[in-house]
């Protein structure tokens, strides 16, 4: 769970460094933002509750991650706490009362640490050169951060993230956020009829309303049970052979050689490649056949321990 404002305490006065960004993804760029705080005290992450925040800058924004997942990925950068604002609650705040409020009088940080390009404030009317200012006067110093660029110069943001994995070049995306793209959310009954008429059983999960959904179609993926990563298929799309393709998107992730019951477990799913895009077929058993070539394919391609993002061509 995140934490709230009101329960940060600090009685043995250590010293304290926050990061303050949206942080969607928790990708490269957000992770060196993240290591250099963990080098001035311990590390404090103030963010943006992502269902709280459906405009960016004027605008409409599908986020990567939803918050338990910015909070377990947070925290596996180093973070001691995280707080994720209602927006809402602090559009109205100006950039200096946002400062006294927020980091001084409730965090009492003693340094700030953000990108280069940071926004704060309402109408995110003050820049990182700001902040610095209000820190001169509040008592806290302030460090800005590059922006982290690809070896082809591009910058590693959360927008061009959102369009690799909209346009499945999952692999790139994944190189970019420094660890596979993952679904965290908890099994849903489903029509059964990957149990009951393909044979070929699925765990259903189903994306917010307000989150970037993947390119449709088929991924190699894995599945975390009981802290064993289990190799699967994954399809994210509306099931047109079944739908007609009119319904919303959802992932369906066949695990391979498993059985179990899954139906209201909180599931880990990573994506790590793109088999192929969803398509409709002309019949249920000429799916199950297309389903099972997937999963030889899947099997084939796929080594048995994942694709980890490889960093090697990113100027830190």
């Amino acid at each position: 769970m995140m934490q709230e404002l009101h329960e940060a305490q600090n009685p043995a006065r250590i010293r304290i460094a926050a990061a303050l960004g949206v942080f969607d993804g928790v990708h490269l760029g957000h992770r060196r933002v993240l290591a250099h705080t963990l080098a001035h005290g311990a590390c404090h992450v103030v963010t943006f509750a992502a269902d709280s925040m459906p405009l960016k800058r004027g605008k409409p924004v599908r986020y990567i991650y939803h918050d338990e997942q910015k909070r377990r990925l947070l925290t596996t950068c180093g973070a001691k706490a995280v707080y994720a604002l209602p927006y809402t609650e602090l559009a109205e705040l100006d950039g200096e009362r946002f400062c006294k409020q927020i980091l001084q009088e409730q965090l009492q940080v003693d340094n700030v640490i953000v990108g280069e390009f940071f926004r704060f404030g309402k109408d995110a009317a003050n820049t990182a050169a700001d902040l610095k200012r209000f820190g001169h006067k509040l008592g806290f110093t302030v460090d800005v951060v590059r922006q982290l660029r690809d070896a082809s110069n591009v910058p590693v943001s959360s927008s061009h993230i959102r369009f690799l994995l909209e346009s499945g070049q999952i692999e790139a995306a994944n190189r970019l956020l420094g660890s596979d793209y993952q679904i965290l959310s908890h099994v849903v009954t489903g029509q059964q009829l990957g149990s009951n008429v393909l044979g070929i059983p699925t765990a259903n999960q189903v994306f917010e309303a307000w989150q970037c959904i993947p390119h449709r179609g088929v991924y190699a993926s894995f599945a975390e049970i009981n802290d064993i990563w289990v190799p699967a298929i994954t399809n994210i799309g509306v099931r047109p052979t079944v739908t007609g393709g009119d319904a919303q998107p959802i992932a369906e992730t066949h695990l391979i050689d498993w059985n179990g019951e899954l139906v209201g477990k909180l599931l880990p799913v990573t994506l790590c490649r793109f088999i192929r895009p969803e398509r409709t077929f002309d019949s249920m058993e000429s799916l199950a056949m297309q389903i099972r070539r997937d999963i030889r394919i899947r099997m084939r391609f796929l080594p048995a321990d994942g694709i980890s993002a490889d960093e090697q061509n990113l100027v830190l």
